[in-house]
């Protein structure tokens, strides 16, 4: 049978992995980290998750926390608007790769804007970070999370061969799954735009993950 590569599959059926094992080893600790960052910001913070897929919220968050979400793929916002009806205007499409919807709620500066893995899927980069930091409020975060590629990862050897065994069995392919790749100099060195300033890039217990945060400058 052949195998189609994970680029070329569809973008929302394979969202829905992430909480299956054994993919949920990876992403649920991600969930204390991120949870964290946006604590520092009081009760009800406004925080716009980028690439959201099926994901609305962040568990772990104040209870009182604003969430927004925007994704490429309309059908992953036309399943959070049906979760959440009544915050349906805080979900939106993205106008395109580099940009972020503007319209309504997505108007006003965020206290917090999150990437979970989405980064490494991105060809610019950096273009793409400075999109995301051009709307933050003065002292916002961004926090990315990404997969650790250094030379000491595990990760690596895991997705050519168990991962890999685990996508073959439902019918595709990790490969070029993530075509830019990072280790902890690369994303400590990412542009990510004017008034910036790098806070910390620190990796999960596991060593497979990379969470970076950098903080908007107060005016």
């Amino acid at each position: 049978m052949t195998r189609q590569s994970t680029s070329s599959t569809d973008y929302f059926s394979n969202h829905g992995r992430r909480d299956r094992f054994p993919w949920s080893l990876y992403h649920r600790p991600l969930a204390r980290p991120l949870a964290r960052a946006i604590a520092a910001y009081g009760p009800s913070a406004r925080v716009l998750i980028v690439g959201c897929g099926l994901e609305v919220d962040v568990p772990g968050a104040p209870p009182g926390t604003v969430f927004h979400g925007c994704d490429v793929d309309p059908r992953a916002i036309d399943e959070c608007r049906r979760r959440r009806p009544r915050e349906a205007a805080r979900f939106a499409v993205c106008p395109g790769p580099y940009e972020l919807p503007t319209e309504g709620e997505f108007g006003h500066p965020f206290n917090v804007i999150l990437a979970k893995e989405v980064i490494e899927h991105v060809l610019e980069p950096e273009r793409w970070a400075q999109t995301l930091t051009a709307r933050l409020a003065p002292g916002g975060t961004m926090v990315l999370t990404t997969p650790n590629y250094g030379r000491l990862s595990t990760l690596p050897l895991i997705e050519n061969t168990i991962l890999e065994l685990f996508a073959w069995r439902d019918g595709f392919s990790r490969r070029e799954i993530h075509p830019t790749k990072f280790d902890r100099a690369r994303l400590r060195a990412l542009d990510v735009g004017a008034g910036m300033k790098l806070v910390s890039v620190a990796g999960t217990l596991s060593g497979w993950t990379l969470i970076g945060s950098w903080q908007r400058v107060a005016a």
